[in-house]
């Protein structure tokens, strides 16, 4: 009899299974913290390429640097208090006194209207014309995200001619050697360019930007970021320009590194000696940061 019993129980709990198979009841999981991250990339990029083809711009996203969460202070508050908690409990100690203060910010929570923001500082450029605008910016979403504000922190414009060295230095791609990433001769050159750059404004900042992808094409040209090639090519072309009639191979070019008093900083100086005429030399210097120096 209790066999009989058991075999009909079995068989309602079978039917119901399958009942509720049969209405299409699944278990579908929520998005994962990569899938809310990229949606959240997607839309920001799509709103900020309707917001700038509005003004006739053409956007176009390069990279991103890591997201930050920022939270109100009615958060901030809480997220303490259960620090504080967490680390009572792990020691033994009892939490029944910051246990209403945690359930007081709770209420606190709850009334505010602050929103949480995510920062995504993104790095892109806007096309217009013949004119590329490349930008760092710290992007503010909330959690439908939706763009709250934007801020720059740093941008500067260049020509088309020089739209691939201003990706490569933007995304810090590999420069003088390709290896599937990015070296780290590579990255201390990017580094040491993009620290500088930040410092300057203005016409300063653009000279600096101009002469910067002339440098970097001479390092890709000699697969290597070393002084003493990028200095030699610089100073000829610089003679060139500055010298009617001037001719590379008419000179014997020599490179060293001065400690100028008056500058109070290292200098790159080359000199060419006409091979014609030893008392003919000319010369030209550099900063460390491979700016022409008076």
């Amino acid at each position: 009899m209790s066999g009989i019993n058991f075999l009909s129980r079995f068989a309602y709990f079978l039917l119901i299974v399958v009942s509720v198979t049969s209405c299409g009841l699944k278990y579908v999981p929520g998005p994962s913290l990569e899938d809310l991250a990229r949606n959240r990339k997607e839309s920001l990029e799509q709103q900020l390429a309707h917001d700038f083809a509005a003004v006739n711009k053409k956007y176009v996203g390069l990279t991103y640097g890591e997201e930050v969460v920022v939270k109100p202070m009615s958060y901030q508050r809480l997220d303490s208090l259960f620090e504080v908690k967490y680390r009572m409990s792990k020691s033994g100690m009892s939490t029944k006194e910051i246990d209403p203060l945690i359930e007081n910010q709770k209420m606190v929570l709850l009334s505010d209207t602050t929103e949480v923001l995510y920062m995504e500082t993104h790095w892109f450029e806007l096309i217009q014309d013949t004119t590329c605008e490349f930008i760092i910016a710290q992007c503010f979403l909330n959690n439908r995200n939706v763009l709250r504000k934007m801020d720059f922190i740093d941008e500067f414009q260049t020509g088309i001619s020089n739209q691939v060295w201003a990706e490569k230095y933007m995304k810090e791609e590999w420069l003088t050697r390709d290896l599937g990433y990015t070296s780290n001769d590579d990255l201390s050159f990017y580094s040491m360019m993009k620290n500088k750059e930040f410092s300057l404004k203005g016409e300063e900042k653009n000279q600096f930007i101009q002469n910067l992808f002339l440098v970097m094409r001479f390092a890709s040209e000699a697969k290597s970021t070393a002084a003493q090639g990028i200095v030699l090519k610089l100073a000829a072309r610089q003679m060139k320009n500055e010298i009617p009639n001037f001719k590379a191979a008419d000179y014997v070019f020599s490179f060293k590194i001065v400690n100028n008093l008056q500058l109070k900083q290292d200098l790159y100086v080359v000199e060419a000696v006409s091979q014609t005429d030893k008392n003919v030399v000319i010369t030209r210097r550099y900063d460390l940061f491979f700016m022409p120096v008076n």
